[in-house]
Parts: C-alpha cells; structure tokens; sequence
C-alpha cells in the first residue's frame, strides 16, 4: 500500500502554512526612503547575518500597474557583476545605506532607485527576478526580493535597532 505524506495534512487553507521569510527572517522597515512617501523598503533579516532587500508592502510601486523593467546599472558599478568568493564571501561590492541596488524604470519614462539601507557586502541580485520582473509585484517578500546583502554582527543588530519593527510598521502605515 503507497502513502502520500501530502494526504496527512490540509492544504485547502494555505494561509495556515508560513512562508519560508516569514519563518526565518525578522522584518524592519524604512519609511519615506530620501523624504519620498511611501518610498518604503523592508529588510529581512536571518540569524545569520543574512539580509533579503525588498519593497514594502505600502511602497508606491504596487499602486502603478504600468509595465517596468528593473535595471541593475547604477551608472557606477552593474549589479550583475557582482562575484563573492569562499565562506567569507569575500569580493563582494560594499554597500552602504545610500547605495543604489538597482532601478525601476517604466514604460512611460518615469523611474525610481531602490537603495539597499544598510552598510554591507553585496552577496547577489536575485537571478529569478531578473529572469522574471513581475516578481517583484507578485512576491515581494519571497521569490521576488531583489538582492542579499550580508554585514557584520554589530552593523546588523544596530541596523534592526534602528528600524521599525513588522509591528510597529504595521500601526504606521494603518494609522
């Protein structure tokens, strides 16, 4: 007799499972990144020293439905070409809060930058999204964040100290 373990749980309720990010990252938020409303962007942070760069849920990128392409040239240095080494992912681009990972740019000629928020390395640009730009509107805070960054133990705590947490993100921007 053959059993599949997948018949052992419900899985009409998926809203009761949590995602990967929402299991092993705590989530802090910029607000009004360079004083522009809702230019929002939330880092995700492991355990591990590990940080996922994405939008925020109330970032103004998901009221426009217009087509964009995301463009990982910042005029100084492409993002793509970015190459870690070793344990230590040692080569990996500096970053420091202001640093620009990359820009959304419209169909209708209009654009934004997305800063990274936080001193560190560079440890790669998500290659789905760059296969795949409609994931960044699909799954923001999954398959469709942009880059991982990795900083030391002390930059890291002080960062997530210093920004708000899902908690307090969620009482600000619901009023």
């Amino acid at each position: 007799m053959e059993y599949d373990i997948l018949d052992s749980i419900d899985l009409k309720d998926p809203a009761i499972y949590k995602s990967f990010t929402d299991r092993y990252f705590s989530k802090r938020y910029i607000l009004n990144v360079k004083g522009i409303e809702n230019n929002d962007i939330m880092l995700m942070f492991h355990s591990n020293r590990v940080t996922l760069l994405c939008l925020a849920p109330s970032h103004f990128f998901f009221k426009k439905k217009d087509k964009y392409t995301l463009n990982f040239n910042t005029g100084k240095v492409d993002r793509l070409s970015n190459q870690v080494k070793g344990k230590g992912k040692k080569g990996g681009q500096a970053l420091y809060p202001d640093s620009v990972i990359c820009k959304v740019e419209w169909n209708d000629n209009t654009a934004f930058t997305i800063p990274c928020g936080m001193k560190g390395t560079l440890v790669e640009i998500n290659e789905n999204l760059v296969k795949n730009p409609e994931l960044l509107r699909e799954a923001p805070d999954s398959d469709g964040f942009i880059a991982i960054m990795l900083s030391s133990i002390a930059v890291t705590d002080a960062t997530k100290n210093e920004l708000l947490t899902h908690e307090e993100y969620l009482k600000t921007v619901n009023g």
